[in-house]
């Protein structure tokens, strides 16, 4: 293989995008000559990646919903392989996008190029089948949970724990007073909707949020509900919803920590969120729901009890999970009504956030997790 300083970073959806942002500012700053180029969003290019690919609308949730587009898909594919032969880049860095990624280390492999993959597929959940492709086509798993290290490790795939990058990009001193203050929030209580930051959550997601919202305001009269918004091309579907809607909601853009660090409640979508609100201690439901498509090949395939990640971590429910046909406004109302009126509901809950919080580990991952990368990289292949 030519030696070279270009790594190629493959990265499918905005959390992706997010984490290589981190991921690349740490890898330039311990080798300025690196040349970086990818698959990526804002966040990378900032970072000083050359976008071959931008992430635009490939990061989507689901089986169906992936197959309606699967020509887009293969044609972004194709494109990015093609790069990658024509560079032949010192290492390919696959981010989290398992479906892509791990058709794409394949071809990596195939070139002789090194793949390193970071923020591991959750294959804890959905069985053991694609285990044989990271032994095979993978040469560093670069895992943000512990657990994920033990488990690579019991089935003969090298991974290192590097700890969740969430514990030093959120802003720890921030508390719930001092973040009300700065959201103008005076409500009681307070109640955060985060539906997720994918279009298609949005679709599934907010409606049931809102109506629940309109239970819980007829239960607390002096309710705030606060929702966020992910990105500028999200807002106009959100603001479609909230049309519809029966209670009152307030945007509020590029607040979102602000909000699960004041929120007294939190109704969110299972994913990193929930680790977030782990690390503020913010109680939380989890809400969920999937095209019944996806839904029936999710419940055929996975292998663990929860969906949630702060349950996962917890390895016991610590929060509620209405999944589904349990994501009904009334369930979820009553859920809310527990947490909001129990006060040894709601410390119990907050103990074991607290806790889940600790076991993510300490500051530094995204520099840990780039050392990982260089090690990964023989010397004699650099220049």
């Amino acid at each position: 293989m030519p030696k070279n300083n270009d790594i190629m970073i493959v990265a499918g959806e905005p959390s992706g995008d997010i984490h290589g942002g981190r991921l690349c500012r740490e890898l330039k700053k311990l080798d300025p000559r690196l040349r970086l180029f990818g698959m990526g969003g804002e966040r990378m290019a900032e970072a000083g990646v050359e976008l071959v690919q931008e992430i635009g609308k490939t990061g989507v949730v689901g089986f169906w919903e992936v197959y309606k587009d699967i020509g887009r898909y293969r044609k972004i594919f194709r494109n990015l392989v093609g790069v990658m032969a024509d560079r032949r880049p010192r290492a390919v860095i696959l981010i989290d996008y398992p479906g892509f990624n791990l058709r794409f280390a394949r071809r990596a492999h195939n070139l002789g190029i090194k793949v390193v993959y970071y923020i591991s597929p959750q294959l804890w959940a959905w069985g053991k089948r694609r285990i044989k492709k990271v032994r095979r086509f993978v040469d560093r798993m670069i895992v943000i949970f512990r657990f994920e290290k033990d488990f690579y490790r019991d089935h003969g795939v090298e991974a290192v724990w590097v700890g969740h990058p969430l514990v030093a990009a959120l802003e720890r001193s921030l508390d719930g007073e001092s973040a009300r203050k700065i959201l103008k929030a005076t409500g009681s209580p307070v109640i955060g909707l985060l539906p997720g930051s994918r279009k298609s959550e949005i679709e599934k997601i907010l409606p049931v949020l809102l109506e629940s919202a309109g239970e819980i305001g007829r239960d607390f009269p002096g309710a705030e509900f606060l929702l966020p918004v992910a990105s500028p091309e999200l807002r106009p579907l959100i603001e479609d919803c909230l049309e519809k809607a029966r209670v009152r909601v307030r945007i509020e853009d590029n607040s979102n920590q602000e909000i699960i660090a004041g929120a007294d409640l939190l109704l969110a979508a299972s994913g990193t969120v929930t680790l977030e609100a782990a690390i503020f201690k913010t109680p939380l439901i989890i809400v969920y729901r999937l095209s019944f498509f996806t839904w029936f090949f999710v419940r055929m395939m996975i292998r663990i009890p929860y969906i949630g990640l702060v349950n996962i971590v917890a390895g016991k429910k610590i929060v509620p999970e209405l999944i589904q046909y349990q994501a009904r406004p009334e369930i979820i109302a009553r859920a809310a009504r527990r947490i909001l009126t129990q006060p040894e509901t709601r410390e119990r809950m907050i103990h074991e956030l607290e806790k889940v919080g600790l076991a993510l580990g300490e500051p530094g991952s995204s520099l840990r997790a780039a050392r990982a990368v260089l090690e990964a990289i023989p010397a004699e292949e650099a220049d």
